[in-house]
């Protein structure tokens, strides 16, 4: 199973300004000056080394990812990555594609008027969500004012299927199942199983609860994880003012994980105000946290991997085998 990132910002997609990109020039020309890079060519390689900061820059593009087993592929929302994903899935020869809905909130339902395969005849979308009013909301896309076309000149078939909380859904070798997340009006994460590997989607997700009692029912589905994308949009000093705003903090990820075992955490749904550096001042911060925080759950990880779990700052075109 591999999980593929194609869109990683929350709110708002997030464009490389002039202004953005030599902000980000300088601040590699000057780390690479500290190590000894006297070139272009040597720059470049430093970045895909690893000795500079790679990614470059994070999303990009609003929330979708792609979660592949065994030939077949699942997408988790329709963010403005989206796009992205669909042309190179046509260029892959994919023509039947299936997208499971946390919720309908702009930045996860932008990316769908841009989905090359939904105006071609032959290509078909399966879109699976548990909000009873989701095929209305998805449709308010293709209007004739919001975007040109309607929704009857689309070539390709549409198919919504309603699915019910905490049920299985079986997409070829992998079974989706809906669960509760804390989100203004309504967000459901998806818990993917496929041969012996899982992963699970946590945004939008504030986290208010936190504890087993608090998730009750929803517990189980991030017990004996290989992976969560995890809502880590703010940092922890900014949640107290932004509180039911339906998003969370890294630290709060790094609990979870530590708490339920969880080998392999991916931060995303980044604030689209978060710059670069802010963004990598978290990750560090996540890292040292959990480096604090590791020898109370020795008995945990001692099995799993000494070392705790594996986490990772998602950026548009990030790939992640399990």
């Amino acid at each position: 199973m591999y999980i593929k990132c194609w869109g990683t910002r929350g709110s708002l997609p997030v464009p490389v300004s002039h202004d953005k990109f030599m902000s980000v020039l300088e601040d590699i020309v000057v780390q690479g000056s500290k190590i000894g890079v006297t070139s272009a060519f040597e720059l470049l390689a430093a970045i895909k080394d690893g000795r500079l900061h790679n990614p470059v820059v994070f999303g990009g593009n609003t929330t979708c990812t792609e979660i592949h087993h065994d030939g077949q592929s699942v997408y988790v929302d329709m963010g403005s990555g989206f796009r992205d994903a669909g042309t190179v899935a046509m260029q892959q020869g994919t023509k039947e594609f299936h997208v499971f809905m946390t919720h309908m909130h702009w930045d996860h339902i932008m990316g769908m008027p841009f989905f090359i395969p939904v105006h071609i005849p032959g290509y078909k979308i399966h879109i699976y969500h548990v909000h009873r009013n989701a095929p209305e909301f998805i449709k308010i896309n293709f209007n004739g004012v919001n975007f040109p076309l309607t929704w009857t000149q689309l070539g390709s078939t549409v198919e919504f299927h309603q699915i019910k909380l905490y049920e299985a859904t079986q997409v070829g070798p992998m079974t989706v199942k809906p669960f509760v997340l804390d989100h203004p009006g309504g967000s459901f994460g998806f818990r993917i199983d496929g041969g012996t590997k899982s992963f699970a989607i946590g945004v939008d997700g504030e986290f208010k609860r936190l504890t087993p009692d608090e998730l009750g029912k929803d517990l189980q589905y991030y017990q004996n994880l290989d992976g969560l994308l995890f809502d880590a949009q703010y940092e922890m000093s900014e949640l107290a003012s932004r509180f039911d705003w339906g998003h969370c903090s890294p630290n709060i990820g790094v609990d979870l994980a530590l708490r339920e075992g969880i080998r392999n955490v991916l931060f995303t749904h980044h604030d689209p105000w978060s710059s670069e550096e802010k963004l990598r001042r978290m990750y560090a911060n996540a890292k040292k946290y959990m480096q604090s925080q590791l020898d109370s759950y020795r008995n945990v990880w001692e099995k799993i991997q000494p070392e705790g779990p594996k986490l990772r700052l998602a950026y548009d075109g990030l790939k992640v085998e399990l």
